[in-house]
């Protein structure tokens, strides 16, 4: 999964004049802080077309929000594509005295309010292929955790993937050539994420280096040839990762079970 960023900034101010200062992650998420004598305001932004879930965390002193004076605020808001909202604006307690924060920022691509509504999913694959499941859900080599309810089919580099599910693609990485039986190697991943109509994502991974038939913004249907299966990244063997995920708070995500139709 990706777009799971954090960022820390550390402040100590006094009183000064209205003022702001932004920084953006991954070309994707943004924080803009505007700064005055009487505290300060977050406002996230969603600079893609995409639905994003962001999270911001301050560490404070000498500020509080809606009357509510604590040593840490946290706030969790989904972001349609190109939104921009406050997500959290904090006031000075004592006027005379200086105050200080510290924020991190975390975002994923999707909506954490999305409701799977459980369709049955086309194998990821040419209709007249057959290809077998080498690590189904729970499995213990990889799948745990968010990717608990994943599916790994071993094929051949470079066969052709199907999506199981059509929708918009919102991410493409196809320019890796590395792969390997350690976590070390899970940066180096090629993958196709797809946002679907009930706002989960669906995702195909340790495809091949330039192994991506899709543009991100591109309209997928159901069956549609999307890409070329690989090696790349967290893998031991020749196979496509897939699973559906839905996004949570603090940059995670959660996987759901899902089933694929008879065919």
């Amino acid at each position: 999964m990706v777009g799971k960023i954090r960022f820390l900034v550390l402040f100590c101010l006094c009183a000064l004049p209205r003022f702001s200062y932004a920084y953006c992650m991954e070309n994707w998420a943004c924080i803009t802080k505007v700064e005055s004598a009487t505290g300060v305001e977050f406002w996230a932004s969603n600079i893609k077309d995409y639905t994003i879930t962001a999270t911001l965390e301050v560490d404070a002193g000498n500020l509080q929000h809606n009357g509510k004076v604590a040593s840490e605020f946290t706030n969790t808001m989904v972001l349609a594509g190109n939104e921009k909202r406050l997500i959290l604006k904090l006031d000075r307690i004592n006027s005379k005295k200086r105050h200080w924060y510290s924020d991190s920022f975390y975002w994923t691509p999707g909506n954490m309010n999305a409701v799977h509504d459980s369709p049955d999913y086309l194998l990821p694959y040419a209709l007249d292929e057959r290809y077998r499941i080498v690590q189904g859900f729970g499995g213990g080599y990889s799948h745990r955790g968010a990717s608990r309810y994943a599916v790994d089919i071993a094929m051949p580099v470079g066969t052709a993937v199907h999506a199981a599910r059509g929708g918009i693609v919102i991410d493409v990485v196809e320019k890796h050539n590395r792969g390997g039986a350690s976590r070390r190697y899970a940066k180096y991943a090629n993958f196709i994420t797809i946002q679907h109509s009930d706002g989960t994502t669906g995702e195909y991974y340790h495809l091949r280096k330039n192994g991506s038939v899709v543009d991100v913004g591109d309209q997928i249907s159901t069956g549609q040839h999307i890409g070329y299966s690989g090696n790349t990244g967290f893998s031991s063997l020749p196979h496509l990762h897939f699973a559906i995920y839905r996004a949570k708070s603090h940059g995670n995500y959660e996987s759901l079970p899902f089933k694929f139709a008879k065919r």
